[in-house]
């Protein structure tokens, strides 16, 4: 069966889910593909993995239609896909390593990034951290549904989380050039929390921290950071704002308005999380705190998104 990603993303890409493989067409370049193995993420695991060492997940380098090269170029900004197929790791949902952005400019703050997903519900887990990011000052986790977008401020790293039982594909806009910093996150053996498909706790605390605080959690569709970007965020869309989209290259142009809800520092009330098992998406807005009960259904979800499906491997 073979998805049509042309409404979400305005190129002629398909996506086989046989071969959990992008299928481009006319008129696009043909990027270089990265991709990422269980045991690159030996690091980063909640618990050891004792999966053979296969590939997790993928993505293109720089992705643009053969007449807009010259415009990408010259904003200093680059376009790709990520594909993370279904998975449980050590009784933790698949995910990516976790980066932060290096500092630049004057103000030695980090840059931002676009994310939109084009299939699948995405959870984005984004901690606030300055060099040497012994402190986190903010967890949130954003989920994204297919068709929504959101932007990573400045000074967040973060990963991605694959909690459903089909495939995560993602588009990603970001300073071209751009080399994460990873070593804070394999210091301590992943981010803040771990989200975990198995066992009596949803979100896990990464005891390496020295400072535990609560995870925030909001939908992409409740917020409008930027409203150019607002629904559908196509690469045309992207593409013809990159003028005013300076902030991916240089972080004093972010707009205030961009910032995660309560991101200043300001958290709404605490909530009880609740996962909806049939749709595959968290229910509810404000913290999440360590120790929520597992929800009724859990086990649902965890049989379907076990059902693994390896990924193409793209030199």
């Amino acid at each position: 069966m073979r998805l049509d990603l042309h409404k979400q993303t305005g190129l002629p890409i398909e996506f086989d889910t046989a071969a959990s493989e992008l299928i481009l067409g006319d008129g696009l370049n043909r990027p270089s593909y990265n991709t990422r193995r269980v045991s690159d993420h030996d690091r980063v695991w909640a618990h050891p993995v004792p999966d053979e060492d296969r590939q997790i997940y993928y993505y293109t380098a720089g992705l643009w239609l053969a007449e807009d090269e010259a415009a990408w170029r010259q904003a200093r900004v680059i376009y790709g896909i990520v594909v993370i197929p279904p998975g449980i790791f050590g009784g933790e949902y698949v995910k990516s390593g976790g980066q932060y952005h290096p500092l630049c400019g004057n103000n030695r703050q980090a840059t931002s990034e676009i994310y939109t997903v084009l299939h699948g519900t995405g959870h984005f887990l984004l901690q606030k951290a300055a060099p040497p990011y012994d402190t986190i000052e903010d967890a949130v986790l954003v989920e994204v549904q297919a068709g929504e977008s959101f932007v990573v401020p400045p000074d967040y790293g973060h990963l991605q989380i694959n909690p459903a039982a089909e495939p995560l594909i993602f588009s990603y806009a970001v300073m071209d050039g751009m080399q994460g910093v990873y070593g804070p996150f394999r210091e301590r053996r992943g981010a803040i929390y771990y989200e975990m498909a198995e066992g009596p706790e949803r979100f896990v605390f990464n005891r390496r921290y020295p400072n535990e605080i609560p995870l925030r959690f909001v939908r992409a569709n409740e917020m409008c950071q930027v409203p150019m970007l607002d629904s559908p965020c196509t690469y045309h869309r992207i593409r013809d704002h990159l003028p005013q989209l300076r902030f991916l290259t240089d972080p004093t142009w972010f707009p205030e308005t961009a910032d995660l809800p309560g991101g200043d520092g300001t958290l709404p009330s605490a909530i009880e999380l609740r996962y909806d098992p049939a749709g595959h998406r968290l229910q509810g807005t404000g913290l999440v705190r360590r120790g929520s009960p597992d929800p009724a259904g859990m086990s649902h979800g965890r049989q379907a998104a076990g059902q693994t499906q390896r990924p193409a491997h793209h030199s």
